[in-house]
């Protein structure tokens, strides 16, 4: 009973305390990117597409062993003995002095009058082509290089996808970080009021200054809640994109400081992306398959060499003198089957191949320049959100500086609150913008490292 009512108890506690446990997992960056390509519908679509290219792949292997069938045949008829017609015989019409120059046909089957009856046929044929003028070669080679080509497309969009998660990842933690300078904000005006009432006690500053701080006070918790709320909807579709079920939510951890450190060095080169695009090596692919398309077209062409089997069975009225009602027997050998003439269908359709393969090689030149356009102009707004860090981080010395006189000027009465306050807000407002570029930096490299055709 004792062991009961604990195993209640112990059951109990887990369904209430289990799901938050497990609602309040912590994700980082690289488990976010895994979780969105195992969860996202459009990756597992690509994976369909590699399926169906796998199955193209069996149906070809499936045209190197024999083609097995069977015929059969059931029929009733009421001219059994006239169903093979065989041609008559004429006969001279003799009398006692000889012929008398008449004649009469007689046909084999003459004697018997016509009958009804059925009649059973089955024959079973054995296929096997022996040449195909490397046809066969060629689809088999078509369904590889088609694997590859959907296995790339996939890899672009993972490319994509992380490229995304990546977004929304340095999103949060840059929300979280501007959270965290609002409230030191917070924490310095609390010391700010502080001060102020210290002050107003000993006559030597007004209450305004109390109010004035109390309102500033609130003004930042405002802020603070707002920015939380922007945090709670960036984290719900941020669960969405990463396919985490519903009623769970994560903590998404990391610092944008040490992502912005660890992004720090070097960047994608231009050849990078050339090499490692997908979409590029998709468009490559393609081309590898119409190479093989126009090498089955052509093979079309040529002769084609086959060995076959035949054992057939029959069952039926026979014909006069073989009244024998079941009959069977094979047959063995080669053939051969020449295309003679399609009305140039083959000719058209290779011009068609040879013109989609045109296409690729112009989208390939297209996306090219595209990569180049994207490679420069990415590479310029970094080196110009760079140069825009650069200052904030000179201005920050300053802002801080300034800020730690003001704070010793107000303390002596030189300076108002107003003056204080404008001291320390300009020091967070340098900070955010740190942060914003920061967080617009690693977007950039991110982007980067998409073209490139990285997914981690």
């Amino acid at each position: 009973m004792r062991t009961l009512l604990y195993t209640i108890t112990l059951l109990f506690f887990w369904m209430m305390t289990g799901p938050s446990l497990l609602a309040q997992q912590k994700i980082n960056l690289k488990q976010a990117i895994q979780m969105a390509l195992d969860n996202n519908p459009g990756i597992k679509a690509k994976q369909s597409q590699i399926k169906q290219a796998q199955a193209k792949n069996k149906q070809v292997k499936s045209s190197f062993l024999p083609q097995v069938g069977i015929l059969s045949k059931y029929l009733y008829t009421n001219n059994l003995p006239n169903f093979y017609p065989l041609l008559g015989k004429d006969i001279p019409v003799m009398d006692a002095g000889g012929q008398t120059g008449e004649h009469v046909t007689l046909h084999p089957m003459a004697p018997y009058p016509d009958l009804s009856g059925d009649v059973l046929t089955m024959d079973l044929n054995a296929v096997y082509p022996i040449y195909t003028g490397h046809k066969r070669e060629n689809a088999l080679k078509l369904t590889e290089q088609l694997q590859k080509a959907y296995a790339k497309n996939m890899d672009d969009s993972k490319a994509l996808l992380s490229y995304k998660v990546k977004q929304a990842y340095y999103n949060y933690l840059m929300i979280n970080a501007v959270i965290k300078v609002y409230e030191d904000v917070l924490k310095q005006l609390n010391d700010h009021l502080a001060m102020a009432r210290a002050a107003y006690k000993e006559g030597l500053r007004s209450e305004f200054d109390v109010i004035s701080f109390e309102s500033k006070i609130e003004e930042f918790k405002a802020k603070i809640i707002d920015m939380k709320g922007k945090r709670e909807v960036v984290a719900t579709a941020f669960s969405k994109l990463i396919g985490l079920p519903d009623g769970q939510t994560a903590e998404f951890t990391g610092n944008i400081n040490d992502f912005f450190r660890q992004e720090q060095a070097g960047n994608v080169a231009i050849d990078q992306l050339y090499n490692g695009n997908h979409k590029l090596a998709f468009l490559s692919d393609m081309q590898q398959v119409l190479h093989y398309k126009k090498a089955m077209q052509k093979a079309a062409k040529l002769p084609v060499v086959f060995a076959f089997g035949n054992y057939h069975i029959y069952h039926g009225k026979d014909f006069p003198p073989f009244n024998q009602t079941w009959r069977n027997g094979y047959a063995v050998g080669l053939g051969l089957k020449i295309k003679l003439f399609d009305g140039n269908n083959s000719r058209y359709q290779m011009d068609e191949i040879t013109a989609k393969q045109e296409e690729l090689e112009n989208y390939k030149a297209g996306l090219k320049l595209k990569l180049d356009i994207a490679y420069r102009k990415t590479l310029e707004t970094i080196n110009s959100l760079l140069a825009q860090k650069q200052a904030h981080e000179k201005h920050l010395k300053v802002a801080e500086k300034a800020y730690e006189i003001a704070k010793t000027a107000y303390k002596n009465g030189v300076i108002t609150n107003v003056q204080l306050n404008g001291a320390h807000l300009q020091l967070s407002k340098i900070q955010v913008q740190i942060l914003k570029i920061e967080k617009d930096i690693l977007t950039q490299k991110a982007y980067l490292k998409y073209l490139a055709g990285q997914i981690f």
